[in-house]
C-alpha cells in the first residue's frame, strides 16, 4: 500500500500498490478547488470512478455536505472508504458520505436502481451540484457517461460536471451540455460542463 498522496494541507492518503491506478494529482486538486472556491460548501459531489477518494476527501475537506463515491474495483472501494474514514470528524458525518462498489457504466444509466449503504440519504431526491468525472485516460467512456449523467435527475439548475482527462482529448459537443471552462494542468486536462437545458 502506498502512502505518498496527499491532500491539499498534506494528510497523507492510501493508494493501492500498482500502476493501474492514477490519482488526480495535487497540482490539479489544488487549482480546481481554487477555481470553485467557496461553492463547495455545502455543495453535494457525485465522484465517478472515484478511485482512492482524493476527490471525495477534498471536498470534504472544502465543506460539501453530501459525498457518493463510485469505483467498481473493489480494492480501489475500500481504500476510498479508509480515505474517508480517516478525515477529521468524519465520525459525527457517517451519513453525509457513501462509497458504492458498481460499475459507473451501468449506475449512470437513467432507469438503473441505485442503493445507498446509508439509509439516511435519499438518493432519489438527491441533486448534485458537482459531478467529477475521471475514468482511465486510455478508455473514452467521457461521451457515454455524460449522456447519462445529463439525461438522469442528478442536477440541479446551477450544477457544474467536470471531466479529469488527457490533454489529447476534446469533449465532444452535444445538445445536453455547453462547455464553459478547459484548463491544462500537465498531463490533465479539466473540462467544465452545465446542462444546456437549464441555460
Amino acid at each position: 500500500m502506498k502512502t505518498n498522496l496527499r491532500l491539499i494541507g498534506g494528510k497523507k492518503l492510501q493508494s493501492p500498490n500498482d500502476y493501474y491506478t492514477r490519482p488526480t494529482t495535487l497540482r490539479v486538486r489544488e487549482a480546481l478547488f481554487n477555481i470553485l472556491k467557496n461553492k463547495v460548501e455545502n455543495s453535494n459531489w457525485l465522484d465517478l470512478f472515484s478511485g482512492t477518494g482524493a476527490i471525495s476527501c477534498e471536498a470534504y475537506n472544502h465543506g460539501a455536505r453530501k459525498i457518493i463515491a463510485v469505483e467498481k474495483n473493489k480494492n480501489n472501494s475500500k481504500i476510498c472508504l479508509k480515505n474517508l474514514l480517516s478525515l477529521q470528524n468524519i465520525e459525527k458525518r457517517k451519513n453525509d458520505f457513501d462509497v458504492i462498489c458498481k460499475d459507473v457504466l451501468r449506475w449512470t444509466k437513467p432507469n438503473y436502481e441505485r442503493n445507498l449503504s446509508s439509509k439516511i440519504m435519499d438518493l432519489d431526491n438527491l441533486k448534485f451540484d458537482f459531478i467529477y468525472l475521471d475514468p482511465p485516460y486510455q478508455v473514452n467512456f467521457y461521451e457515454l457517461v455524460l449522456n447519462q449523467i445529463f439525461n438522469c435527475n442528478f442536477l440541479k439548475k446551477d450544477s457544474i460536471v467536470i471531466c479529469e482527462h488527457s490533454p489529447d482529448l476534446n469533449i465532444k459537443k452535444s445538445i445536453l451540455w455547453e462547455t464553459i471552462d478547459v484548463r491544462d494542468y500537465g498531463q490533465s486536462r479539466l473540462t467544465f460542463l452545465i446542462n444546456v437545458q437549464h441555460t
